[in-house]
């Protein structure tokens, strides 16, 4: 075999697989609510897990209000994920919103009544209140109105809705990929990549 090709084979082997490691988390997460809430179809468990309160959504607020490097990590992770699902037009394929694209500008926060809501903003808040630690030139990534998951990307500052706005994306990820709608495409695997590394993160203590 010629030194490039046993090269470009080698790369390729030394690449993280994340669609291999989505899908056993999905089923841990999937086995976990049915096993916390009585519910008969995923589409129930879901909407039930989104009302929040659960050891999930807990970790999930707890990862992005805080100022430690875990929360850093998961907020860019987040990031990340909203800016690969942008880039990847991955859509809805429930008969309601068929077409629409799915992040966090496009989300059924209550899939009962079919609205479609946002939970991102599309302006940096103005009011970023300063931390409550001895650092005073230390600046909290969330403000009155909005938090920072990246740079000049910013999201409500509201955990519950934010969480159940972030679980629908994480449901209609699996869904396109285990309907056969996720190609392995460069754009689906970075998305594939980030709802792997913050459903991860979120799960690590579960």
């Amino acid at each position: 075999m010629p030194v490039e090709a046993s090269l470009a084979e080698w790369k390729r082997q030394a690449r993280v697989d994340y669609f291999n490691l989505f899908v056993p988390l999905w089923f841990y997460l999937n086995a976990w609510m049915r096993a916390r809430f009585a519910a008969t179809n995923d589409r129930d468990v879901i909407e039930l897990m989104k009302q929040g309160g659960n050891e999930i959504s807990d970790e999930f607020a707890g990862l992005i209000q805080s100022t430690n490097a875990s929360g850093n990590s998961f907020r860019g992770n987040l990031g990340a994920l909203q800016r690969s699902l942008q880039s990847a037009e991955i859509r809805y394929d429930s008969t309601k919103h068929k077409g629409q694209k799915v992040d966090f500008g496009h989300c059924a926060i209550d899939w009962k009544t079919k609205r479609l809501d946002s939970v991102l903003l599309e302006y940096a808040p103005e009011s970023v209140v300063l931390d409550e630690f001895e650092d005073a030139d230390s600046v909290q990534t969330s403000g009155s109105q909005g938090i920072e998951i990246d740079d000049g990307l910013w999201v409500e500052n509201d955990t519950q809705r934010l969480f159940a706005a972030y679980l629908e994306i994480v449901y209609q990820v699996r869904c396109a990929l285990f309907h056969g709608g996720l190609a392995p495409t460069r754009e689906n695997e970075r998305v594939i990549r980030y709802t792997y590394l913050t459903l991860s993160a979120v799960m690590e203590d579960v």
